[in-house]
């Protein structure tokens, strides 16, 4: 709005020396006004040529014509650069939440291998092919360990999206909600099964896996941890709250007495 008013100016100037002339016929001197509607169609590049202009004001409509443009080019330039990042970020928001919905996946295999696998024990079935996936007589392999290694292979992702600022200005909220929601429901069952027959449980079950255990609460509870915006939805928040709270229980409860 300056530049046109600054030009404006000059465009007024120019035509009081008799430098800017109506193209037809009109033998009156373009006024001010005139000369701001002058402005306006130069430094948008319409050119309707209506009023010319001669001598030195020639060189006051080569430079707006070119501040018109500089002007219009950075304008489209930054609409471009700012669809583009729009793009690239929604890309690469849709590929973080396809890693994690491919982790939400695994978690709740898990969840319902466990939860199957204890109701069992707990009923009374304690047949080999059933306590095995508990014992440590193969290390490595056992559930705990197992779900270990996933929950150090979310961590990992979940962290460094974070530290990026990418996790949860990205990602849809009802993605994290339910990766939360699964380790959220392996934490309860664990303190649940505790709560049920703790023989049972520390005999066919928990074992000799306070290690394993030890490392999922730690593990839990650093993705339960990460630093969120305040804007992150509640539900997010709560489930995540829950995760600590069952992460603490199972370190002073089920743990000590292993």
């Amino acid at each position: 709005m300056m530049t046109v008013l600054l030009f404006g100016v000059g465009y007024a100037l120019a035509a009081a020396d008799g430098l800017l002339h109506y193209t037809y016929g009109d033998s009156t001197q373009p006024g001010f006004l005139d000369s701001l509607y002058f402005s306006v169609v130069t430094i948008a590049s319409l050119g309707y040529g209506d009023i010319r202009a001669e001598g030195w004001a020639r060189l006051l409509v080569s430079l707006e014509v070119v501040s018109g443009l500089s002007f219009f080019g950075l304008i489209v330039a930054k609409v471009s650069s700012l669809k583009q990042d729009y793009i690239l970020q929604r890309m690469y928001g849709e590929a973080i939440d396809g890693k994690l919905a491919r982790f939400v996946g695994q978690l709740e295999e898990q969840r319902t291998f466990f939860r199957t696998t204890t109701a069992l024990i707990l009923e009374g079935d304690t047949s080999p092919h059933l306590t095995k996936a508990f014992r440590r007589d193969t290390p490595g392999s056992t559930f705990f360990s197992q779900y270990r290694q996933l929950l150090g292979d979310l961590s990992d992702l979940m962290v460094f999206e974070a530290n990026n600022h990418a996790l949860f200005n990205l990602v849809d909220d009802s993605r994290l909600e339910a990766t939360y929601d699964a380790i959220r429901g392996v934490m309860r069952r664990i303190t649940l099964v505790w709560e049920e027959d703790r023989e049972l449980a520390k005999q066919y079950v928990f074992g000799t896996n306070s290690a394993e255990l030890t490392g999922i609460c730690d593990l839990a509870e650093k993705i339960a941890l990460l630093e969120r915006p305040a804007y992150t939805n509640g539900d997010v928040v709560a489930i995540s709250n829950a995760v600590v709270d069952l992460s603490h229980r199972i370190r002073t409860e089920v743990i000590p007495r292993l």
